[in-house]
C-alpha cells in the first residue's frame, strides 16, 4: 500500500519520501511469496467491487508504464459445498453486480477438471477475470516509477515517532527528522497499536504458505488449472491456491484465521515451520489433488492484520488532520494496493477520495459500539 501511495503522490508532482525499516521489497510483512490472487467477484462483500474495477484499470496502467507483466489472467474457480462461505459469498456478489461468470454443477466440474476430487453436490463459479499478481514485482515497479517521478526512498530506517506540528507533521527516524505537510501510514502489522488507540481491536495472526512438487504435478499446471478458492463444508474455513508453476510447483494455503497463532510482536514472528503448521493443508492437498504425490518444496510465513469485521481501515486520522492511514487488510488486501495508492494520495492531498470507501472508514467501529 505504501509503495502504491508513493507512486501516485509522485505522479502528481508532489515532493514525497517513503520510509521502511527493512528493504522496500521484503518478506517481513504480508506482501511476499511471489503471488497473490486477484478477482472481480468478491465473496467478502459486494461493496469491494467498485474498488476492484478501478484496481484492475490501475494494474493495467502500471503494466503499461513499467513494460512488465504483473497480472496473469488465468481465471479463478470458486467451488465447494453450497453452504460454504465461498459459495454464499459468490452468490451474494453476483446477485448485486453484473459480472461475467460461469455456473458449474458437479457433473460439469468433474468433466472440466478431472484431476480434482470434487465433493458430492458441490457447486462452482468460474470467474474469467480472476488470476494472480506477482507481488514483489508489483511493489518494485511502483517504487521504481515513483523514483522516476521524483520520489525519495529511505530503506533500512526505523521510524521512532511522529507528531502533529501546526498544519503538518514531524517524523523522527533513527537517522533524521522530516517535516512534512502530510503523513500516510501504511505500516501493516505494526499498525496494531495505532488502531487499538482508536478503539479498533485489531490482532495479528501468523499464516503459512506451502508449495508442492511431485509426480503428477503437471496435471495441475497453469495451462490446466486456474487459481482456486475451496469451501469443503458449511464452515467459514477456506483453502486457496495457484496452479503449478516453476520452480516450486503448486502453491496452497488455508484462510482459516481461527486456526492460527496470534503474533504479539511482528519482529519476533517465528518463520520456521512449526509442528502443526502443515497438517490441515497437507490433508486438503491429498484430498483435493488425488493425482499428485505431493512433496513439499517450500514454505513461507506471513501475517494477517485482522480487524473485528475483517474489512480494511482506510481513512483520515480522526485526531490528526494531516495524517492518513490504511491498515487492517485482514489477509485479502494486496489486490487492492493499486487503487489504495490512489485513494491515499487523494485523501492526503484533497481530504477526500472519488472512490466509495465509506464502509472502510475508521468511524464504523465507534458506530458499532
Amino acid at each position: 500500500m505504501g509503495s502504491a501511495a508513493i507512486y501516485h503522490l509522485a505522479q502528481c508532482g508532489i515532493s514525497v519520501c517513503g520510509i521502511d525499516r527493512f528493504n522496500f521489497v521484503h518478506d517481513r510483512g504480508s506482501s511476499h511469496g511471489e503471488t497473490r490472487i486477484i478477482r472481480k467477484a468478491y465473496l467478502e462483500h459486494p461493496d469491494y467491487v467498485p474498488l476492484l474495477d478501478r484496481a484492475y484499470e490501475l494494474w493495467g496502467e502500471l503494466e503499461a508504464e513499467s513494460e512488465a507483466e504483473l497480472f496473469t489472467r488465468c481465471g479463478l474457480l470458486a467451488l465447494g459445498h453450497g453452504a460454504s462461505r465461498v459459495i454464499r459469498g459468490q452468490e451474494a456478489c453476483y446477485a448485486e453486480h453484473d459480472l461475467p461468470h460461469e455456473v458449474l454443477g458437479e457433473d460439469e466440474l468433474r468433466r472440466r477438471y478431472p484431476a480434482l476430487a470434487v465433493g458430492e453436490g458441490w457447486r462452482a463459479y468460474y470467474d474469467p477475470l480472476g488470476g494472480f499478481l506477482r507481488v514483489e514485482d508489483c511493489v518494485e515497479k511502483h517504487l521504481d516509477l515513483a523514483q522516476k517521478h521524483g520520489a525519495t526512498l529511505y530503506a533500512g530506517e526505523r521510524v521512532l515517532g511522529w507528531e502533529s506540528v501546526g498544519d503538518g507533521v514531524r517524523i523522527e527516524t533513527d537517522k533524521r527528522q522530516i517535516a512534512a505537510g502530510r503523513l500516510v501510514l501504511t505500516t501493516g502489522p505494526w499498525a496494531t497499536p495505532e488502531l487499538r488507540s482508536l478503539g479498533i481491536k485489531t490482532q495479528v495472526v501468523r499464516k503459512v504458505l506451502f508449495w508442492y512438487e511431485g509426480e503428477g504435478v503437471e496435471q495441475y499446471a497453469v495451462e490446466r488449472l486456474p487459481c482456486f478458492l475451496v469451501g469443503e463444508d458449511d464452515t467459514e474455513n477456506t483453502f486457496y491456491g495457484f496452479p503449478a508453476m516453476e520452480p516450486w510447483g503448486l502453491k496452497v494455503a488455508d484462510h482459516n484465521v481461527m486456526m492460527h497463532k496470534v503474533v504479539e510482536d511482528p519482529l519476533e514472528l517465528n518463520r520456521t515451520l512449526e509442528a502443526d503448521d502443515e497438517a490441515p493443508v497437507r490433508r486438503f492437498v491429498e484430498r483435493f489433488f488425488p493425482r499428485l504425490r505431493a512433496r513439499r518444496s517450500r514454505h513461507a510465513v506471513c501475517m494477517y492484520t485482522m480487524t473485528p469485521d475483517e474489512h480494511f481501515v482506510v481513512d483520515k486520522h480522526p485526531e490528526h488532520a494531516a495524517v492518513v492511514l490504511a491498515a487492517g487488510f485482514s489477509g485479502h488486501g494486496f489486490k487492492f494496493s493499486s487503487v489504495m495508492g490512489e485513494i491515499l494520495a487523494e485523501l492526503a492531498l484533497e481530504g477526500k477520495t472519488r472512490q466509495p470507501i465509506d464502509f472502510l472508514r475508521a468511524g464504523r467501529f465507534a458506530r458499532a459500539g
